[in-house]
């Protein structure tokens, strides 16, 4: 017996599948970039280390202080190093009236971890930190990270990443984009 597909029929399965397909693609809408070194012999764990504030390459207000703390959180979060806590170290640094803006440079850094006592010291920027427009708004964040080793001024680790998108249904949040993005940056130094 053979029946034939009503045109309500068809219409309803046509909208499953085009329901089907906006699901599928609202969880596949991230664009990421990713670049990752890690030094192979480093022993992090025996690291004392400070995160410095990250510069603000962005129009967004604050974006360098939000980057700086989700990637403290991250780091104790996974026990990677021995973190010394941030207050601590912006409070030395305006202590000794140093910008840590001006510690972008291997020299620079090595001082200021020298400074603040630490094995190593981690200095970033935040290339990207808001809303891209388009047919609608999607969250975008670029981080940049190296952590530097006081003695040597070696480059232990170093990882920049970029990621823009939510998904199709709802717009994406930028705080939970920036905590995808630090949490990827991270993984490298656990998983190896």
């Amino acid at each position: 017996m053979t029946t034939i597909a009503t045109p309500l029929a068809t219409a309803a399965r046509s909208l499953a599948v085009l329901a089907l397909c906006l699901v599928l693609a609202s969880c596949a809408s991230t664009d990421r970039q990713a670049r990752d070194y890690v030094d192979p012999t480093a022993d992090f764990a025996a690291m004392k280390v400070a995160v410095l504030p990250f510069e603000n390459l962005t129009n967004y207000p604050n974006a360098g202080r939000i980057a700086t703390e989700l990637l403290a959180t991250e780091l104790y979060q996974r026990g990677v190093f021995q973190l010394q806590e941030d207050t601590e170290t912006r409070r030395t640094l305006a202590q000794l009236k140093i910008d840590p803006e001006n510690l972008t440079s291997v020299a620079a850094a090595q001082q200021a971890a020298g400074l603040l006592e630490v094995d190593a010291i981690i200095v970033g920027s935040v290339s990207e930190f808001g809303y891209q427009q388009g047919l609608r708004e999607e969250p975008v964040v670029g981080l940049n990270a190296r952590l530097i080793e006081a003695g040597t001024g070696n480059v232990l680790w170093a990882s920049s990443h970029s990621v823009m998108g939510g998904g199709y249904l709802e717009r994406g949040s930028l705080n939970a984009t920036a905590q995808r993005v630090v949490s990827s940056m991270v993984a490298p130094l656990v998983d190896r």
